[in-house]
């Protein structure tokens, strides 16, 4: 559904779209049967836990990169030679970490600058900011139905999560207002309507997967970025290794760090 779809669906009182996203009913009745909502549970977890350690991994090498390069950066004479050889020119980015300026302090100063409008009026009860977002993506409109049940701010948290993982579908939007924090559940609204769970149970769990939730949309945040970075920084090195003149002149000057310099030159899987 486009955006336009969906405003004409809030706004057409006579369509029968239009009329259930108006009821109280959060869609379909059907619920998410216990065992099988601790298994997706447990599944979603998981691969949060696995999306986020690998983009960990991802920083961290990328961070050993770029203190090697800082030490071998720091010998005048070396950086003559890389002149001489035609390498002292490396990505932007990576020289750009060097200077210690991030893309990631970058769009922490741009986000400053330009804070969202959170004045904007909702459209039968959707957040206008989860209408621009998904407006690229097939969305039913039954998905907007269930959606407003939870606040503007975890809406919009859970359109991004769906799209992230690559579920914007009824049943992953289910399971994601099933584990909403209390406060952030719109009033009256009980997740046990679309989880066959007890309010005890829901609750026990909610805190794990909405720590990872935050921690895998920060993460995929960083991915896009990291990864380009890691590549180009990768090439510099393996560059660098290539050249006869630089690794003799590593290997003689600066053996201690030899191995640390051959090592993050190989490609990362």
């Amino acid at each position: 559904m486009t955006r336009i779809a969906a405003y004409k669906a809030f706004q057409d009182n006579g369509d029968r779209h239009a009329r259930n996203i108006a009821t109280d009913q959060p869609g379909s009745k059907v619920k998410l049967f216990g065992p099988d909502l601790l298994a997706t549970y447990e599944s979603e977890c998981r691969r949060k836990r696995h999306f986020i350690k690998e983009t960990v991994e991802a920083e961290q090498r990328l961070g050993r990169m770029v203190k090697a390069l800082r030490v071998i950066m720091s010998d005048t004479k070396f950086r003559s030679l890389l002149v001489s050889e035609s390498l002292a020119t490396m990505p932007k980015s990576l020289a750009q970490r060097l200077q210690g300026t991030t893309v990631e302090s970058q769009t922490a100063a741009h986000a400053c600058e330009s804070p969202s409008d959170s004045s904007a009026q909702s459209v039968g009860g959707i957040c206008p900011d989860v209408l621009n977002f998904l407006q690229d993506y097939p969305v039913k409109v039954k998905i907007f139905g269930l959606l407003r049940h939870v606040l503007p701010a975890r809406q919009l948290e859970i359109a991004k999560l769906m799209v992230a993982m690559e579920r914007v579908t009824f049943t992953y939007e289910k399971l994601l207002v099933a584990f909403t924090p209390r406060a952030l559940l719109a009033e009256g609204f009980d997740p046990t309507t679309v989880a066959n769970a007890s309010k005890d149970q829901l609750d026990a769990m909610t805190p794990e997967l909405d720590r990872l939730s935050r921690e895998f949309l920060s993460a995929v945040e960083r991915r896009g970025s990291v990864s380009l970075e890691l590549l180009a920084a990768g090439r510099y090195l393996d560059r660098l290794m290539n050249n006869p003149r630089a690794v003799r002149y590593l290997a003689r000057n600066l053996s201690g760090h030899f191995e640390e310099f051959h090592n993050l030159s190989v490609p990362y899987k």
